[in-house]
């Protein structure tokens, strides 16, 4: 009886407490099932599956281009997330090549009219990062 009203209470009193919901069982109960559970026996190799049994046979995979520059995404340029792709895009500026053929001054004015908080300076290292 004890032990119920003291789980009680704290369930109460750690409700806030995130990664429990309601239907999930508190930490100390679920411990104490584990521990009221019959071991487990021990994997033999025989029953390991066989893809983990010779880890050494594979050969490691080739890294892949990075998918940037491979797809002409901007956001492989430093500075530019997901936001100021769209932004670009916006301004008729999808790919790299697009980037790296625009003008710095035009493209900084286009940006800050859409309310971007931008340099000058910052627009021109972008266009000579897709230049590279």
């Amino acid at each position: 009886m004890w032990n119920d009203l003291m789980r009680r209470w704290m369930e109460l009193a750690l409700w806030w407490v995130p990664g429990q919901r309601n239907d999930q069982k508190p930490a100390s109960q679920e411990a104490a099932e584990q521990e009221k559970a019959p071991p487990r026996a021990p994997e033999t190799p025989a029953q390991a599956p066989a893809a983990e049994a010779e880890p050494e046979a594979r050969e490691p995979a080739p890294q892949p281009a990075p998918a940037a520059e491979a797809s002409g995404d901007l956001k492989g340029i430093k500075g530019i997330g997901p936001a100021m792709q769209k932004r670009l895009a916006t301004q008729g500026i999808a790919t790299r090549a697009d980037l790296a053929t625009a003008d710095p001054d035009k493209l900084t004015e286009a940006l800050k009219a859409d309310r971007a908080v931008i340099s000058r300076a910052q627009v021109a290292r972008w266009i000579e990062a897709a230049q590279a």
